[in-house]
């Protein structure tokens, strides 16, 4: 189990905005995960690249780190996303033996 963000910011003047920081890094970052794209998700992001869709989105890595641990490649087997007024929130669910788990 693990949990991370998307574009967040927290106590700045986004913090409050009609969605996340980034809407644009969030649904990259949401096609990414829910595919299993980490050579995708390498080749655009950097920590010092995640500063810019918000303060907090570094916590991203958490979602990195759980692609790299279902594989390269390896389909979510549950993708849920709401987007709230202020931020993105994202779910996602990889079955150690696939979805019939």
């Amino acid at each position: 189990i693990g949990t991370g963000h998307l574009s967040l910011e927290l106590g700045g003047p986004r913090q409050f905005g009609d969605h996340g920081p980034d809407p644009d890094f969030d649904r990259r970052a949401i096609e990414w995960i829910s595919s299993g794209d980490v050579e995708g998700c390498l080749a655009e992001v950097t920590l010092d690249s995640l500063h810019t869709p918000g303060n907090a989105t570094h916590g991203f890595m958490d979602f990195m780190l759980m692609m790299g641990v279902a594989g390269e490649g390896v389909k979510a087997d549950y993708v849920d996303s709401l987007d709230l007024f202020h931020t993105m929130e994202a779910y996602f669910t990889w079955y150690p033996t696939g979805a019939g788990a």
